[in-house]
């Protein structure tokens, strides 16, 4: 009988330690591979560039900014980086200029991101970033931001006010007497969005477009920026995004958000011809800086190599459409009336009278963070990671005190004890005696 005990226990000590064996070595194999494949990625790239985690994107006002923004905060949350956030989660006390009081404090400076809404003040956002931080910012045709800005904020804007909202013309009738609207609706909270507010949001004075400040301003935005992007060549400028970060195409492939829905038919297109020129002729500024960088990117597209864009481009359009057909019903765009999942439908940030564009996801892509990601509103998404980064970088405390962190350490150590004066209690049954439990 005792050598049947005797017996039983060393068979159990012995399928223990298999299992033991089996776990640990299915580890190592998993974590060689891993370290294995990394290596190799990091050889990779220590040929071509330094993957860098320190970026200042300054997030400008109907650029497709968004979308960009979407991309930073992804890979922030995915690599554990600190983003600088509001207070708000949403802007840096805009349309004030930016300042570090408008900072959430999640532990020490500096950063690694900046994305959020702000009216740039250079030296104070460079202040709060590691010294080795690319600046990047995003513009736009000046007609087409012009009719998304009035689109988008005239709700908020009462000089845009003095027209009716969606009328065909109403754009045009404003511009045709900007000034005098202007005027008439005095100075508001958002009276910026009525003229050059690109000009604005970079921290020049949107009023001043005579030619000199607009030369100075471009003087100093191109010591500044490393790369502004152009919202119109989003594609050829995400590419060239990722390779400045050096990061994988992977790594910046994203979808429209926060667009607008609007009529594409030919009496469409021929009055938003008109509307281009009068915009540019009213936001001087604004004109002038898009042509500039426009002009820019296309000198640093050459510098890249035109082929090789050219696949670079093709490479990220078929990452796009792999992540649509896993995630997005209908392969595109709906209106926000036609979003069927409640829930998200409830954060689409949807202005009165304008018509938003978002996506329906495939039924059982909604398990997927990847394809919740993708398509998360600006405000939902950012509280979000804000929440994530908070708990990550301050744990919480009990009402007395006592971190969360150590309270779940502490509990997990005493159900280790439980289970294991239990197996002991076990032993004792079967052997009648217990080294361990007695203390010999």
């Amino acid at each position: 009988m005792q050598a049947t005990r005797k017996r039983h226990i060393w068979m159990l000590c012995i399928g223990c330690a298999l299992v033991m064996v089996v776990w640990k070595s299915k580890n190592f194999i998993n974590g060689f591979t891993s370290l294995k494949k990394q290596l190799k990625n990091n050889a990779t790239r220590t040929n071509r560039c330094q993957r860098k985690t320190n970026i200042s994107f300054i997030k400008t006002h109907k650029t497709a900014s968004t979308a960009v923004q979407n991309v930073l905060l992804r890979y922030g949350l995915h690599n554990n980086l600190k983003i600088a956030f509001p207070v708000n989660t949403h802007d840096f006390n805009y349309p004030g200029f930016f300042s570090n009081t408008s900072v959430a404090k999640h532990g020490p400076n500096p950063y690694n991101i900046i994305c959020h809404h702000m009216r740039m003040r250079y030296a104070a956002t460079k202040s709060i970033m590691p010294k080795d931080s690319p600046f990047v910012t995003i513009v736009r045709e000046p007609g087409q931001l012009f009719e998304s800005t009035f689109d988008y904020f005239w709700p908020i804007v009462p000089s845009f006010q003095r027209v009716p909202h969606h009328n065909k013309t109403s754009i045009e009738d404003w511009l045709d007497q900007a000034a005098d609207h202007m005027h008439a609706a005095g100075p508001s909270t958002y009276a910026h969005f009525g003229k050059n507010p690109t000009f604005f949001d970079l921290g020049y004075n949107n009023m001043k477009d005579h030619e000199q400040h607009i030369q100075e301003a471009l003087t100093e935005l191109s010591k500044i920026f490393d790369l502004v992007m152009v919202a119109d060549y989003f594609d050829e400028s995400i590419v060239l995004f990722a390779d400045l970060m050096c990061w994988d195409l992977e790594d910046v492939a994203c979808l429209s958000l926060n667009a607008r829905s609007h009529d594409n038919d030919s009496e469409a297109k021929t009055r938003r011809a008109r509307i281009r020129e009068k915009a540019r002729r009213w936001n001087k500024a604004d004109a002038t800086l898009f042509d500039y960088f426009n002009a820019t990117l296309w000198k640093k597209i050459e510098m890249f190599g035109l082929k090789k864009m050219e696949s670079a481009i093709s490479k990220l359009k078929e990452i796009r459409n792999n992540l649509t057909d896993i995630c997005i019903e209908g392969g595109g765009l709906v209106d926000s009336e036609n979003i069927s999942d409640l829930d998200f439908k409830k954060t689409i940030f949807k202005p009165r009278g304008v018509s938003v564009a978002s996506y329906n996801l495939k039924p059982g892509a909604e398990k997927l963070a990847i394809c919740r990601e993708l398509i998360a509103s600006e405000n939902t998404f950012s509280r979000q990671v804000f929440n994530t980064q908070r708990d990550r970088l301050l744990p919480r405390t009990s009402k007395y005190g006592i971190s969360q962190t150590f309270f779940l350490k502490l509990l997990t150590l005493t159900s280790i004890l439980l289970i294991g004066k239990l197996i002991c209690f076990k032993f004792y049954q079967i052997t009648s005696r217990c080294v361990f439990c007695h203390g010999k």
